[in-house]
């Protein structure tokens, strides 16, 4: 029987939004402003070698949450430039809180999925975060009034680890006094949302709204392409 409903964040509640632009924006900006004589070339390149994180292997650091004031931190070193501690601040805020200005929308039924599921089953997040922190997308959760719904955000920028670490699902079952089997992760990646929820043996749901091809090594308990269709799923888990 189930007892709890953890849900992803991106492309599960929210729909993907990239803020990199504005973020290089804004930070070519402030070296203006500031008459740093550094091209835009050179800013893009640091972006790219030591901002952002294709080149990380995650796995080999265990998954541990890399923070905006390291990115900073790595993006300056490769910059070769050197700024007062309450610029690097400033830069760290204004990077975390750009989606207050341009909030991502809502994925087509999840309200109605929140509401008709947090009637019968305790609700929580679990959620991989990037630049922006758990702190603003609680506020973006208020300003879309859904907050109410959750009774747990657990956020990798806050617990220090990203899924498919099990620390988040872990604690989530440790907070409701749950066993695994009588929860259900929902999230839209086999292998962050579903392999770790599935290490700690929950259910799972896998949003498939790209039709993404299967995977031999992951399998999801339960396959949908619309959030909305989890509802019927978990109700008639017995």
């Amino acid at each position: 029987m189930i007892q709890l409903v953890t849900f992803d964040l991106w492309n599960t509640i929210f729909t993907n939004k990239h803020y990199s632009d504005l973020r290089f924006d804004y930070f070519t900006k402030f070296l203006k402003k500031r008459q740093i004589p550094i091209s835009l070339k050179e800013v893009e390149n640091a972006f790219n070698l030591a901002f952002h994180l294709s080149n990380v292997n995650f796995k080999e650091n265990s998954y541990r949450h890399i923070y905006t004031n390291d990115r900073i931190s790595r993006l300056l070193k490769v910059l070769n430039l050197e700024i007062p501690q309450s610029d690097r601040k400033k830069i760290e805020i204004k990077f975390e809180e750009i989606m207050l200005k341009d909030p991502p929308s809502l994925k087509i039924g999840v309200k109605e999925t929140l509401y008709e599921l947090s009637e019968n089953f305790k609700i929580g997040l679990i959620s991989n975060t990037g630049i922006t922190s758990g702190r603003i997308i609680k506020k973006v959760f208020n300003s879309y009034d859904i907050g109410k719904f959750f009774r747990i955000f657990l956020f990798s920028d806050e617990l220090g680890f990203y899924k498919p670490n099990t620390i988040m699902f872990e604690l989530a079952l440790k907070k409701f006094k749950c066993v695994p089997q009588n929860a259900i992760h929902i999230g839209d990646r086999l292998e962050t949302d579903i392999k770790g929820a599935k290490e700690c043996n929950m259910l799972t749901i896998w949003i498939n709204d790209s039709n993404s091809s299967r995977s031999k090594e992951i399998q999801p308990d339960y396959e949908i392409q619309q959030i909305y269709d989890a509802v019927p799923i978990i109700n008639g888990i017995m």
